[in-house]
């Protein structure tokens, strides 16, 4: 699902960047299952002893990359979380 389509076209900006930072979790949930299945494949390349070096190597890397993107998405997911409440504050106490 595409970010701009989680939220109606006339929800407040506060939804809206709610809206992306939920997207952006999901990613991070996305990672987390893609470093699951990396881990399993690393288990058992080391279990038979047969592979390469070099693709445990890039394994390994890959299992890296997986980590620093999903830390990266989260800590964007949480500036958007808290930018969304500065713009609900801002917009209540422009209603009132």
């Amino acid at each position: 699902m595409r970010p701009l389509e989680t939220s109606p076209a006339g929800a407040a900006a506060h939804e809206r960047v709610l809206a992306h930072a939920e997207v952006l979790r999901g990613d991070v949930r996305a990672l987390g299952e893609c470093a699951e299945r990396l881990r399993a494949v690393q288990e058992r390349l080391a279990a038979n002893g047969l592979a390469p070096q070099w693709l445990g190597e890039s394994v390994a890397a890959h299992l890296d990359a997986c980590a620093v993107a999903a830390a990266d998405l989260d800590a964007a997911a949480a500036r958007l979380t808290a930018y969304a409440a500065r713009l609900a504050r801002e917009h209540r106490g422009r209603r009132t």
